[in-house]
């Protein structure tokens, strides 16, 4: 598992199948930006998402760091729940692109806020860079 501690302490992380990844977020008043979750937020998760489910096809020891992402604010996202759903699209020696999905749930139901593409770098073999 990954060791980034601001990582971790995202509520609710479930790393699942290999190339794939979930996050869950809940509502909290000091992650608002007015009234709906602060976009910052929201590229969070979808970055760690993202990210999770490249982690998956490496090795424990492996570091993983974000080179680029692209997010598209799609939908207000007020609601008590975010969810980021990550999947690895193309998985190289030192280059993985994939991409993250977030939804938000206000009542029960479930509205995507968000898209986002990324590209991570492997990085293997210095114990600086980690998880």
């Amino acid at each position: 598992m990954p060791r980034a501690s601001w990582v971790i302490s995202v509520p609710g992380w479930y790393p699942s199948l290999p190339a794939l990844a979930k996050s869950n977020f809940r509502f909290q008043t000091r992650y608002l930006n007015s009234t709906d979750f602060h976009g910052g937020v929201i590229g969070t998760i979808a970055d760690t998402a993202g990210g999770y489910a490249a982690f998956t096809l490496m090795d424990a020891d492996d570091g993983i760091l974000t080179v680029e992402y692209k997010i598209n604010m799609m939908a207000p996202a007020s609601g008590e729940l975010l969810i980021g759903r990550g999947q690895v699209l193309r998985s190289g020696r030192t280059l993985t692109v994939s991409q993250a999905e977030v939804s938000v749930v206000k009542d029960g139901k479930e509205t995507v806020c968000a898209a986002m593409q990324q590209t991570l770098m492997r990085i293997v073999g210095r114990a600086d860079v980690f998880g």
